[in-house]
């Protein structure tokens, strides 16, 4: 299974007593937004492989992770954050990584740094903790804002 490293880890540990251990990456909560809008809502629990979701059906299928699908697996959730990557064939994908803090492409990793922003879009991706809004995260909403008035007078 290509997903494997993203969400498990065999460590044996070798001794008096051959032992070996398989590490679950714990739950993972984390909602979709389009600007400040939450249109997903996803918990993932790796260890149970269940995905228990809600999305916003008001809103076009297009900016939805999962459209249309009646029962999300946990490898629909990892192409979802590997479709919010950049191409594993970038190039220069290695110093990409390195300005990241990754020594691998693992698009779970890449996309909790990045938040699964696109230029094309601006739908995002807010991890559970995370006390983000669009403009902290997106730099071309960011971008697009009025400048405080308290910037402008200043000298």
């Amino acid at each position: 299974m290509i997903y494997y490293k993203q969400f498990m880890v065999k460590i044996s540990i070798r001794g008096a007593n051959e032992m070996s251990h398989t590490l679950i990456s714990p739950p993972l909560a984390f909602e979709v937004l389009e600007h400040d809008r939450v249109i997903a809502k996803v918990q993932l629990d790796y260890r149970n492989q269940t995905v228990q979701v809600w999305q916003d059906e008001s809103i076009s299928p297009v900016f939805l992770p999962f459209p249309a699908k009646q029962k999300v697996q946990v490898s629909d959730v990892l192409d979802y954050f590997e479709s919010r990557c950049f191409p594993r064939t970038r190039h220069h994908r290695e110093k990409v990584l390195q300005a990241l803090g990754l020594r691998e492409y693992v698009p779970t990793d890449i996309v909790k740094k990045t938040h699964g922003v696109l230029y094309d879009d601006y739908v995002w991706i807010r991890f559970a903790g995370e006390e983000l809004r669009c403009v902290d995260v997106h730099p071309r909403f960011a971008s697009e804002q009025e400048p405080p008035p308290e910037l402008c007078n200043e000298q």
